[in-house]
């Protein structure tokens, strides 16, 4: 695949920066007391989602 104009490399450092937040928000939400379930399950779903999205830029 090229690299045209650079556009592979910012999106797979995209989509890096966003998981990386992601793992930030996960151990954020694991670590609060207050935070409902149905966060935690969004949050999940959001990461598993971005998952599946790294696997596709591959």
């Amino acid at each position: 695949m090229e690299d045209e104009d650079g556009i592979v490399t910012e999106r797979k450092v995209l989509v890096h920066e966003i998981r990386a937040d992601l793992e930030r928000l996960s151990e954020t939400v694991d670590n609060a007391q207050t935070v409902t379930a149905d966060i935690r399950a969004t949050i999940a779903m959001v990461a598993d989602k971005m998952d599946a999205l790294s696997d596709l830029m591959r």
